[in-house]
Parts: C-alpha cells; sequence; structure tokens
C-alpha cells in the first residue's frame, strides 16, 4: 500500500490514530483451572463507533501467555482475525497479544457492533514494565481477573499515545466466573451462584449501572455485610475487617455530610494483597490493600478509597487526573477529623519540601502544566501536586466553601465533567479562584509556591492583593 506524501504529512502531524471503538456493554465468561493453572472462556462486547468515519477493523490486546481461538459477530456468524505476540511501538519492553479483527461490513460513526471472542492461556504480571502493582497470576491464595494484566481481551492498538486519545466511557457489565467450591468471586453488583455437580460454582454479578472498570478477585474469602456495604476479606483478616466496616460506614456517613448524602448505595469491598494497587468505583466496588484490613494507622487507604466515590465521571482525554490529588487530600483529613490524627501539619510540611527537590531536579514538573498531565504520562505526579493543590484551596476557602464546590460539582455534573467544567464551576460560586486555578493547573507557577514551608503560608499569598 502506498500513500500521498500530503496524507503521509497529515498522519505525522496528527500523531498515532486511536482505536475506532468503545465499549458500551461487556459480558465476561471465564473458568479457572487451578490445576493448569490456566483460565479459559469468552467475552462479548457491545462496541458503539465513536469516530466521525465507518470503521471496520478492530485491535483487541490480551496477555501475552493468551491467545484468541474463535471470534464471531453478534449472530455467532465467524469473524476474520490475525493475532501475533508484538511489542508497544512506545513501550518496546511491554509485550502483548494483538487481535486484529475484520468486520463482515463498515459500522457508521455512532452505530454499534457486537464482537464475541473465546480466549485462553496463562497469566502473568507486567512488573518488567515498570507497573510493580501488576502482579498478577492464577494462585490458590488469591487470584484478581482485570484490564491491568490484560487478563481479558480489551480495545486497544500498540501505541500508549493513541490509546490516550481514545474516550474511556462508563461501560455495563455481566461477569460469570466458575471456580471450585471452597473459592468466593468478590466484585461490584448483584451477585448470584449456582452450584454445579462436578464441584464447581460459578458466581455471577450484574452491573446494573455503568461501571468504569471490571475487577474480579477470588480467594477462599469470608464475608461481612452492613447497611448497604459487603466486605470480602481473607480469614486471618477477620478483626481488621469488622474495623474497616465501622470506620467505612462513618466514613461514609462523614462525606455524605460534607459533600451532599449518596441514595441506595451498595458497595463491595475486596482485600488484596499489599501492593497490588488498590481502585474504587461505586458500581464495580473498590479493591483495598490488605494493609488496610491490618493496620489501623492505614486507615486513610480506605478514605482514599471512599473519597473516589463521589467523583464525577471523568470526561477529560486524556485525564490529568486530579482527582486522585482530591482522594489524597481527604485521606489525611479525614484521618485527623475521624481518627484522631494530629499529624498532618508535618505531613504537609515533608510534602511541601519533597515537591521542591523534585522541582529541582525534573524540569517536566517545571514546564508541563498539571492540565496536561494524561497528556504526557505525568499523571503519576497528580497525586501529590493535586494534594497539595486542594489542602491549599482548603485553607484559602474554608471548610464550609470548599465542601460547596466539591459536593456542589458532583452533584451539578454527576454523569460527566471536565477539568475546565471543575474551574468554571468553582470559579461561578468564588469568582476569587481564577488566580488560584491559572497557578495551580493551566500553568507551573504553583512551582514558585514551593519557597513557603507550610499550606497556611501558601494561601496567606493568595488572600494578599496581586502583585
Amino acid at each position: 500500500m502506498t500513500i500521498s506524501l500530503l496524507a503521509f504529512v497529515l498522519i505525522v502531524a496528527q500523531g498515532p490514530v486511536p482505536e475506532s471503538f468503545v465499549p458500551g456493554a461487556v459480558t465476561l465468561d471465564v473458568r479457572i483451572d487451578y490445576a493448569t493453572p490456566r483460565l479459559s472462556g469468552s467475552i462479548a462486547y457491545t462496541l458503539e463507533n465513536w469516530t466521525t468515519h465507518p470503521a471496520r477493523t478492530l485491535s483487541f490486546l490480551v496477555h501475552r501467555l493468551m491467545d484468541v481461538a474463535r471470534v464471531q459477530d453478534g449472530t455467532g456468524r465467524p469473524l476474520q482475525f490475525a493475532q501475533d505476540v508484538v511489542r508497544f511501538r512506545d513501550d518496546p519492553v511491554r509485550q502483548v497479544t494483538q487481535v486484529v479483527v475484520t468486520l463482515r461490513r463498515p459500522v457508521p460513526p455512532g452505530a454499534t457492533t457486537t464482537v464475541r471472542l473465546e480466549y485462553g492461556g496463562y497469566l502473568a504480571g507486567y512488573t518488567e514494565v515498570g507497573w510493580l502493582y501488576v502482579k498478577d497470576h492464577i494462585d490458590t491464595a488469591f487470584t484478581i481477573i482485570r484490564e491491568d494484566a490484560l487478563a481479558f481481551p480489551v480495545i486497544g492498538g500498540i501505541s500508549d499515545a493513541a490509546n490516550r486519545k481514545r474516550p474511556r466511557p462508563d461501560f455495563l457489565y455481566d461477569a460469570s466466573v466458575t471456580v471450585p467450591s471452597r473459592y468466593v468471586v468478590a466484585m461490584g453488583g448483584a451477585g448470584t451462584r449456582t452450584a454445579h455437580a462436578d464441584g464447581t460454582v460459578t458466581w455471577r454479578y450484574v452491573s446494573g449501572a455503568p461501571s468504569p472498570f471490571l475487577n474480579v478477585a477470588i480467594a477462599p474469602f469470608d464475608t461481612i455485610a452492613s447497611e448497604g456495604v459487603r466486605i470480602y476479606y481473607f480469614h486471618e483478616d477477620s478483626t481488621g475487617a469488622r474495623r474497616l466496616m465501622a470506620n467505612a460506614q462513618l466514613g461514609l456517613h462523614t462525606l455524605g455530610q460534607w459533600l451532599g448524602p449518596r441514595r441506595g448505595l451498595s458497595l463491595a469491598i475486596t482485600e488484596i494483597p499489599d501492593g497490588w494497587g488498590s481502585q474504587a468505583s461505586a458500581v464495580g466496588g473498590i479493591i483495598q490493600t490488605a494493609s488496610a484490613f491490618r493496620d489501623s494507622m492505614q486507615v486513610g487507604e480506605l478514605y482514599h478509597e471512599l473519597s473516589h466515590l463521589w467523583n464525577t465521571r471523568d470526561l477529560d482525554n486524556p485525564s490529568p487526573r486530579w482527582n486522585e490529588g482530591l482522594a489524597t487530600f481527604f485521606e489525611t483529613l479525614m484521618r485527623e477529623r475521624l481518627n484522631g490524627w494530629t499529624g498532618r501539619p508535618e505531613y504537609y510540611h515533608r510534602r511541601i519540601a519533597n515537591l521542591r527537590t523534585a522541582v529541582a531536579a525534573d524540569s517536566t514538573l517545571r514546564r508541563v502544566p498539571f492540565i496536561d498531565y494524561g497528556a504526557v504520562g505525568m499523571t503519576g505526579a497528580s497525586y501529590r501536586v493535586g494534594d497539595l493543590m486542594f489542602a491549599t484551596l482548603y485553607e484559602l476557602i474554608g471548610s464550609d466553601r470548599f465542601n460547596q464546590i466539591i459536593g456542589g460539582y458532583f452533584r451539578r455534573f454527576g454523569d460527566g465533567g471536565t477539568t475546565h467544567d471543575f474551574v468554571g464551576f468553582a470559579t461561578q460560586q468564588d469568582p476569587g479562584l481564577s488566580r488560584f486555578f491559572s497557578d495551580w493547573l493551566f500553568s507551573t507557577r504553583w512551582t514558585e509556591r514551593l519557597s513557603d514551608d507550610s499550606v497556611a503560608a501558601i494561601a496567606a499569598r493568595y488572600r494578599a492583593t496581586p502583585p
């Protein structure tokens, strides 16, 4: 195939092109074989063409030790596909199995199609690419099936830059997982359990509402439930699970008072081993590392995840993920207010000092504004920079106005909002905050504030008359 010089210039100017489809609904059906150890099953997607042009080709990614045996359309007819183990163009250490599917006919913009893939294989982590929390593997003590390790085929290409350009809407899911009867499958949604004569059990969870992720945790869990919260925990952590339940109820009640109540919440919290990463969604549930169960001093990790339940759906593409900074701020504030922790002033003294050191050593922090962190792959900094930003805002305007802005934004933009929506809403409530957000989100002038040693001193500069 040849292309014109003009077309080549346009492709280079636009950069890598993202995939044309996004999921609207997912049906997962897998079986875990601990003896092999392998997983096998199928996943069906209802996919929408989000672009402005017809599309006929789809690219799926699945774990490098897995392959796809069959691809079908919504009527069960086979679809042509090719697969190979390949490397990411912009991250050559990362290997995946790429499955390229050709549809029978192009799908118009805004239209949908259904594709079902049968797949199977082995599961291993991706620690070699720097994702130290992705240690996923099939194990009798604990197994997790999630997108992070590509434990099921997901839409995507072999370019991170292109994948960041594609929208990531929430989706409905219907997940069935078959395991030996001694295991419990944990995830968010309405669950049922069906026993089979061969000693296995199929656990099925239906989301009921769109979720940003699909996480399936499997272990010989014990469970407790109270007031809309159910907790799946390792047997040895029963005492910690009861303490966590009490803190979860207190945290949810407090956040409801501060930011506005969440009606009809049905929340699953699942214990996972330390170092495997936490994640939260009101629909998909919370996966919470064991330290929050075993060490009362780590209760902030729970508050961090609970506060995410008051986040709007993030429509930034790619997202700077300032909501992680907001959750990090609530993590320490709630420890102070609910558990009597007295170390918060010293915590922020160290936060400022560490950021001052990081800014001196890292030119990207000096050049790239917060709003662009997602575009350049800097969202790891969103936690610490966002934490200090929201701590300063809280000090600047006080708890009542802060809660009115954060809670009001959630209520007004519950179906989705962008950073510009958030700033627009906040400055409507308080026009004087324009300068603040200009410094912290849309420029790097926040780095000049690090000469101060306390949040109070940084906030005081914004109360002074601008130079």
